[in-house]
């Protein structure tokens, strides 16, 4: 079989695809594995607005050209990537009566939607999903009912395979595929072969390196997580694999061996990412063996992401020792009551202020922690998003705020309640082209994001959410003040949206990502100058 496998995501890692990539190749199929960075569906760009038309026609004639002796095309997406998966699907069905197999999160909760325009839909893990479906096209058998996980068409009706079972032996699967041969990317409007050059520009502008001038590798070291929290997909996964062990790790030599290997490839790499759900909950010995292999043999510095609870003191020792970087914990919220509602009561207050200060313990060997928060639910009263900014006053410094207004995606708990609840009335609008920094203009909000740095002394803090302070600045005595403030905030943006700034800005966020420029050029200036005016 020829297979095309498309990423529609700005960051190009996509540890899942390329791990299907190499399935694939293994077994002897070829790939054209497509980079086709939408940024739209990122939230990019804050003044562009989403489009059922994602890509041009001039870069949807190149998109073609590419597939156009193909018998599989592969789209993976996420909710705000729907769009995009359907222009392509349709484009290429149109064009040369390719079938289309979707899969990621949101094709797995909403395997009906999909299947009205892609021929496969995969629920769910898909390494054995895939090369099952290839083996079966390639023989002519159009009897797919034995390959778990898949939904798909026959005829005019849809039908749902029974669901897949989870692999424990995670090391069984290649690494992923980050070789050249096959490998094209957008970029600069023209879809062109993957070089050494246009990798290391991409990573070095992916969504975690760029944060720290580095460029980086991301991978997994495990699947999983032990957490269902409410507003987060992996409550939709732990339901569909019952009665199955969910969290699964590699082997330490296993993810060792990959990093050794890409870094031989590709020597520029200087950062790895862990993107892992839970990567603390490995034994500590396990732990230990990690770290001591990882500074002997890789060394690089690293990000991953952790959990209030699973943080303990000793495997955080071992990880700054082995090079840790900076580490991204969700706190999402200080309500005792909404923890509940995210199923994350235990993650209260007291198991986050406990990690933080293990986290803070070893600031100085590290950057600030990331830690995340999320906000504007509708069920948060006043009381309860005072509850988390007096959690933000507690923390120990430094740290960083990561901001997310609640999507209730489709699949999640969070969803399913607030249907029930009449809190969703336009999902086209409300989620699959909402962005998480569309936030609603409040007190509590403003003095969220005046958080954000880490720098706000808590002392003032505490004082702005006095609840002396909190009602008059919510009352309408406080009004002229504030239509007084927005009114200067606007004259300043005004005065900085010229063209000149409009076309640096751009350059800093699109363009420079896309050359990889660095330094003290516009595009590293204007882009905070236009962050300081919002």
């Amino acid at each position: 079989m020829r297979i095309a496998l498309v990423s529609p995501y700005p960051d190009i890692t996509n540890y899942g695809l390329r791990t299907l990539s190499s399935v694939l190749k293994q077994a002897g199929h070829e790939v054209i594995f497509i980079c086709m960075p939408d940024f739209a569906g990122d939230g990019e760009f804050v003044h562009v607005r989403m489009s059922e038309e994602r890509y041009p026609p001039e870069v949807m004639d190149q998109f073609l050209e590419l597939i156009k002796d193909v018998d599989l095309l592969g789209v993976t997406l996420m909710t705000h990537y729907f769009d995009t998966a359907r222009q392509l699907t349709k484009a290429a069905r149109a064009t040369h009566g390719i079938p289309s197999l979707w899969g990621g999160f949101h094709p797995s909760v909403r395997p009906d939607e999909c299947a009205r325009w892609a021929e496969y839909i995969a629920i769910g893990d898909s390494e054995d999903l895939i090369l099952q479906l290839a083996e079966k096209l390639d023989a002519g058998d159009a009897d797919l009912s034995s390959i778990k996980g898949l939904t798909w068409r026959k005829g005019d009706e849809v039908i749902r395979n029974a669901p897949g079972s989870l692999e424990q032996h995670l090391d069984q699967y290649p690494f992923p595929d980050f070789g050249l041969d096959g490998h094209h990317i957008l970029f600069e409007g023209e879809i062109t072969p993957v070089t050494k050059d246009l990798l290391r520009r991409y990573l070095h502008n992916g969504t975690v390196s760029r944060m720290f001038g580095k460029i980086g590798y991301q991978t997994m070291t495990g699947r999983g997580c032990p957490h269902a929290c409410t507003y987060c997909g992996n409550s939709f996964y732990r339901d569909l694999y019952k009665r199955q062990r969910y969290v699964r790790y590699r082997s330490v030599e296993n993810v060792i061996t990959e990093l050794e290997d890409v870094k031989r490839d590709y020597p520029f790499i200087n950062f790895i990412w862990f993107s892992d759900d839970s990567f603390f909950g490995r034994p500590l010995p396990d732990m230990i063996d990690f770290a001591t292999q990882y500074k002997r043999r890789v060394g690089d510095p690293f990000y991953l992401l952790g959990s209030p609870g699973t943080i303990t003191e000793e495997k955080y020792e071992v990880l700054v020792d082995a090079g840790l970087h900076c580490i991204q914990m969700g706190i999402e919220h200080g309500s005792t009551r909404i923890q509940k509602l995210m199923k994350r009561s235990t993650m209260g207050n007291d198991k986050i202020l406990r990690s933080a200060e293990i986290i803070t313990k070893y600031a100085h060997r590290t950057a600030p922690p990331q830690y995340d928060i999320i906000y504007d639910l509708p069920y948060e009263t006043v009381e309860d998003k005072l509850d988390t900014l007096r959690l933000v006053a507690e923390l120990p410094k430094p740290f960083r705020l990561q901001a997310f207004s609640v999507i209730f995606y489709p699949g999640t708990s969070l969803h399913t309640l607030a249907l029930r609840d009449g809190l969703i009335n336009d999902e086209k609008e409300e989620i699959y082209d909402k962005m998480y920094f569309e936030k609603n203009d409040t007190y509590t909000n403003v003095l969220l994001y005046l958080a954000k740095s880490g720098r706000m002394p808590s002392p003032l803090l505490k004082f702005l959410i006095d609840r002396r302070v909190v009602d008059f600045a919510m009352s309408d005595y406080s009004r002229p003040f504030a239509s007084l403030a927005k009114v200067g905030v606007g004259k300043l943006r005004a005065a900085l949206r010229n063209p000149a700034l409009e076309r640096a800005r751009a350059l800093g966020t699109f363009e420079a990502r896309m050359t990889g420029m660095t330094g003290a050029d516009a595009g590293a200036v204007a882009p905070k100058m236009a962050d300081a005016a919002k």
